[in-house]
């Protein structure tokens, strides 16, 4: 027996489940790891390349005095942190339950992804366009995980017979090769990330670190951003896209696009230099984030829909509509009853009277030429073809339900605050929650 057959010493010594695989007592395996390492400098521990435990969770091992005080799950890492590995050959052995099988060192790969909304279809599409192709490809085998429920992935993926599980997901060490997630929502703990021999590597629609989060595509319209891109980052636990980056592509953001529109161009883009990634993924040299220039896209909350037409310009107003409307149509409030505005043209100053140029931001007017309902905000109007108040109604049938019948009294809807002003919302994109 050698000790190039096996990876991780302090594993080897105190892991009775991988001695019971290997059908090793635990006193000859230690005698015998021992003996080989002392017998030639050439498995010096200090001296051997890192490797990535495969094995699991550490159990206890007898450690320096600086290492007494650590325990459990950081035993494990810090096998991967000191590189205390014995295999030295260019292919790795990847042992599981019941089969051992080697770790390629290049495509075809195994892949198993994760995601759960629109943009994560068009990545795993472009995986299973690949797979299906003929010659060559990069994807060997593609099963996928998505959240409970239905959803847009299991619909697709069920379409093109894609094997689909449900998050959680038991240990499937050995049975894929790289992971891959898009837009996937949990937090995925370190426990799976290990399962895969290459890791997990997300596709991420933002320059990072700038838009690290669940919604970067809303808050780069929100923020008026001119540029953005994809990165490619692999992954880490307990935060969400603050791993090493190994590939990023910028672009130009298309002017007036909404957040559907940019999804769309970001996934054609990340699913390209995803695929370009996989074809070299043992070569690339990784880099960490940058430190400066961190920003964090939260969760959309509904407040964000409310529009304060005192505070807001008619800019302003446009993009909270761009970057929110596929999610929540804008809000506001009348008569004290909620009211949901649809459908935004953009209104000229010259398309509503003169005689209102200088009325009180919230003031509603139905402009009859245009059949729009305008309202006043805090340096023009904007206006809409539809309105829900109690029911969804056209804004001819708003004009002739209520306006029509005020005479010459204004109505008005009332500003609500939604956090989007810029030192709030600057205040809020800076920190992480």
């Amino acid at each position: 027996m050698t000790c190039t057959q096996y990876k991780c010493l302090n594993h080897l010594c105190h892991s009775r489940a991988v001695l019971r695989r290997l059908g090793l007592e635990l006193h000859v395996l230690k005698r015998s790891i021992f003996k080989t390492a002392s017998q030639s400098k050439q498995y010096n521990l200090n001296s051997v390349p890192s490797r990535c435990c495969q094995y699991g969770k550490l159990k206890g091992f007898r450690s320096t005095a600086g290492e007494n005080n650590i325990s459990g799950r950081k035993k494990h890492d810090h096998c991967y942190s000191r590189g205390l590995f014995l295999s030295t050959s260019s292919t790795q052995q990847h042992h599981t339950r019941g089969f051992s099988t080697e770790m390629p060192n290049g495509p075809p790969w195994r892949i198993l992804f994760f995601g759960s909304d629109v943009f994560s279809v068009k990545i795993l599409q472009a995986l299973q366009e690949n797979r299906s192709a003929c010659g060559d490809t990069l994807v060997k085998t593609l099963d996928a995980v998505s959240t409970k429920g239905q959803n847009s992935v299991k619909s697709y993926a069920e379409s093109v017979g894609v094997s689909v599980r449900d998050w959680p997901v038991p240990d499937l060490t050995g049975r894929y090769d790289v992971g891959v997630l898009a837009s996937f929502g949990q937090l995925v703990p370190g426990k799976v990330i290990r399962m895969f021999p290459h890791g997990i590597l997300n596709v991420h629609p933002s320059l990072l670190p700038r838009w690290r989060g669940a919604s970067p595509l809303v808050h780069t319209i929100l923020s008026r951003d001119q540029v953005t891109g994809v990165t490619i980052m692999r992954l880490r636990p307990k935060h969400f896209d603050i791993g090493t980056v190994l590939a990023q592509e910028k672009m130009s953001v298309p002017d007036g696009c909404t957040t559907t529109q940019l999804l769309d161009v970001t996934a054609r883009q990340g699913s390209q230099l995803l695929l370009r990634t996989l074809e070299t993924l043992p070569k690339i040299r990784e880099k960490e984030q940058d430190k400066d220039g961190v920003t964090y896209a939260h969760k959309v909350r509904p407040a964000m829909a409310f529009v304060d037409w005192e505070r807001q310009t008619t800019v302003d107003i446009h993009t909270q509509y761009r970057a929110l409307s596929h999610m929540m149509p804008l809000r506001s409030e009348f008569d004290g009853h909620p009211v949901k505005l649809l459908d935004m043209p953009t209104v000229s100053e010259g398309d509503v009277a003169d005689a209102l140029v200088d009325a009180a931001p919230g003031t509603i007017v139905f402009d009859k030429r245009l059949k729009l309902l305008c309202v006043r905000c805090q340096n023009g109007w904007v206006g809409f073809e539809n309105i829900v108040f109690k029911k969804k109604m056209s804004a001819q049938a708003f004009y002739n339900g209520y306006l029509s019948k005020v005479g010459d009294r204004k109505l008005f809807l009332e500003s609500v605050k939604n956090g989007l002003d810029v030192e709030s919302y600057m205040g809020g994109v800076l920190q992480r929650v």
